[in-house]
C-alpha cells in the first residue's frame, strides 16, 4: 500500500470520527425512560464505508460511537455499539460493492445493512430490561427508524460527494478479467 494512501486514510478516519461523534453526541433525541437516543451516526457511518472504503468506515464508526456512548453515560452499551456499528459498516460496504453495477439496487439494498445493528441493540435491550420483550421491541422500532433515516442520509451524501475529485477515495474496481 502506498504511504500517501495510508496517511490519507488515517486522516479520513480522524476527520470522519470527529464528524460522526458530533452527529452522535450533539444531535440526539433521547428515548423515553433514558434508555438510548436517536442520532444521525448511521448515515455518516454508512457513507464513510461506501465512499472511503471499509477501513475508514469501520474505524471511524467504532471510535466515534464508542466515545459518544462513554460521554453520554451509556457505558454498558459500548461493547454492543462497537459490534453493531462495526458490522453495519462492513455489511454496507459489501452490499454496495456487490450491487455496484445496478444503479437502483446498490442504493436500496443499503437498507439491509441496518438489520444487524437493530438486532444487536434488540439483544442489548433484552439484557438490560430483564427480557422484557415489549420494551425491547419498542426501542428497536426507534432503531429501525434511525437506521432508515441514516441510510437515506448516506445516499444523499454519496450523491453529493460522488462528483468531487477527492484523492484516495475507494475505487470500485469491477474488472474481474485477468490480464
Amino acid at each position: 500500500m502506498n504511504k500517501n494512501k495510508i496517511i490519507y486514510q488515517l486522516s479520513y478516519v480522524a476527520l470522519l470520527s470527529a464528524l460522526i461523534f458530533l452527529a452522535t453526541y450533539f444531535i440526539k433525541i433521547p428515548y423515553f425512560n433514558n434508555s438510548g437516543y436517536f442520532n444521525l451516526s448511521d448515515g455518516l457511518i454508512i457513507f464513510s464505508s461506501i465512499y472511503f472504503g471499509p477501513f475508514v468506515g469501520i474505524f471511524s464508526a467504532i471510535i466515534s460511537t464508542s466515545l459518544a456512548d462513554l460521554l453520554s453515560g451509556f457505558i454498558l452499551s459500548i461493547p454492543f455499539t462497537i459490534f453493531a456499528k462495526g458490522i453495519e459498516s462492513i455489511i454496507a460496504f459489501i452490499i454496495f460493492k456487490i450491487f455496484y453495477k445496478n444503479k437502483i439496487l446498490r442504493y436500496f439494498s443499503l437498507y439491509l445493512s441496518i438489520i444487524p445493528m437493530v438486532l444487536t441493540y434488540f439483544l442489548f435491550y433484552l439484557i438490560i430490561y430483564d427480557f422484557n420483550f415489549y420494551s425491547s421491541y419498542l426501542y428497536s422500532l426507534f432503531d429501525i427508524i434511525q437506521g432508515m433515516v441514516g441510510v437515506s442520509l448516506a445516499i444523499l451524501l454519496y450523491f453529493s460527494f460522488n462528483n468531487l475529485n477527492i484523492k484516495y477515495r475507494y475505487q470500485y474496481n469491477l474488472n474481474l478479467k485477468r490480464r
